[in-house]
C-alpha cells in the first residue's frame, strides 16, 4: 500500500512539474485556401484568391507562398566593343524559389526582428541573406540581387506587399483574410503556402498548406505530346499557328480594300 501511494504521489509530483515547465499551448492557427486548386486552360488569365484564418489570440500575420528552390541560370547582356548588346556571360542564383510572395499586416520590421527573419527566410533581404551567386564580383552582389528581384517582379513572380492582410480582433480571438491575384505567368506546381502568427517580434506559431497548379483538359494533353512525340507536336503546332493567322486574316483583312 505504502509503494502504491508513494508512486501515485511521484506521478501527481512529475505531471505537476510539466504543467509548470510546459504550460498549455495556446490554440492551433487554422487558415484556408480558397480555391486551393487552380486549372491551367486555353483561356486562363490567373486567378483571384483568398486566404482567410483564425487564433484564440490577437496576433500579426506574415503569409509567404513559393515552390521548391533550386539553381536559377540568367544570362547578363552587355555592350561589345560599345555597339551591340548581347549576351556576355551568366549569372547563377542557388537556391532560389521560382514563385516566392510575402504578405503582412504591417510592415515586417515592424513585426518581426531580423533574428526569426532570417530564420524563416522572411522577405527579401533575408531570402538572399544565404543565397550563392556565381558569375558576378562580390563587390556587385547586392546590385545584381536587385536586378534579380526586379526581374521577377516583372514577371509578376515575385512580390512583397505589406498592410495587404486584414485582421480583426474580437474577444474570441483574432480573423485575418487575404484577397490577392494569383499570375497566370507562375507555372505549373504545388505551391507551399505558410501562415505565421507573430508576438512580440517573434514567430509563436505557423501552419501550413497547398495551392495545386495544373494544366488541364487540351493545354495538358497537348504539353504531354511535346514531351512524348515531339515531332507530331511541332506538326500540331504549325498546324495552330496557320489557323490563327487565317482567323486575323479574316477578322481584319477586309480593311482599306474597299473600292473608290
Amino acid at each position: 500500500m505504502m509503494k502504491r501511494n508513494k508512486l501515485l504521489i511521484s506521478i501527481f509530483i512529475i505531471g505537476l512539474f510539466l504543467l509548470i515547465v510546459f504550460p498549455k499551448a495556446e490554440a492551433a492557427l487554422s487558415f484556408k485556401v480558397t480555391p486551393n486548386y487552380i486549372p491551367i486552360h486555353f483561356f486562363y488569365n490567373g486567378k483571384d484568391f483568398e486566404i482567410s484564418g483564425h487564433t484564440d489570440y490577437p496576433a500579426d500575420y506574415i503569409i509567404v507562398i513559393k515552390d521548391k528552390s533550386e539553381k536559377l541560370v540568367l544570362r547578363r547582356k552587355g555592350k561589345v566593343k560599345g555597339l551591340f548588346w548581347m549576351n556576355v556571360g551568366e549569372i547563377a542564383f542557388e537556391p532560389v524559389p521560382i514563385v516566392y510572395m510575402v504578405f503582412s499586416n504591417k510592415p515586417i520590421d515592424k513585426i518581426l526582428n531580423k533574428e526569426e527573419q532570417k530564420k524563416y527566410a522572411i522577405g527579401y533581404n533575408a531570402l538572399f541573406y544565404g543565397i550563392k551567386i556565381e558569375g558576378v564580383p562580390e563587390n556587385e552582389r547586392e546590385k545584381w540581387t536587385r536586378e534579380f528581384i526586379k526581374f521577377k517582379e516583372h514577371l509578376n513572380l515575385y512580390r512583397q506587399k505589406f498592410n495587404s492582410i486584414k485582421v480583426k480582433n474580437g474577444k474570441d480571438g483574432s480573423d485575418f483574410v487575404l484577397k490577392a491575384y494569383w499570375p497566370f505567368q507562375a507555372p505549373p506546381d504545388n505551391y507551399k503556402v505558410t501562415v505565421y502568427a507573430v508576438k512580440d517580434g517573434q514567430i509563436v506559431e505557423s501552419n501550413t498548406n497547398i495551392i495545386k497548379v495544373q494544366k488541364v483538359g487540351l493545354l495538358k494533353k497537348i504539353t504531354e505530346l511535346a514531351f512524348k512525340r515531339p515531332a507530331l507536336y511541332g506538326i500540331i503546332a504549325i498546324v495552330i499557328a496557320i489557323m490563327a493567322g487565317i482567323g486575323v486574316g479574316m477578322i481584319f483583312g477586309g480593311k482599306g480594300s474597299s473600292k473608290h
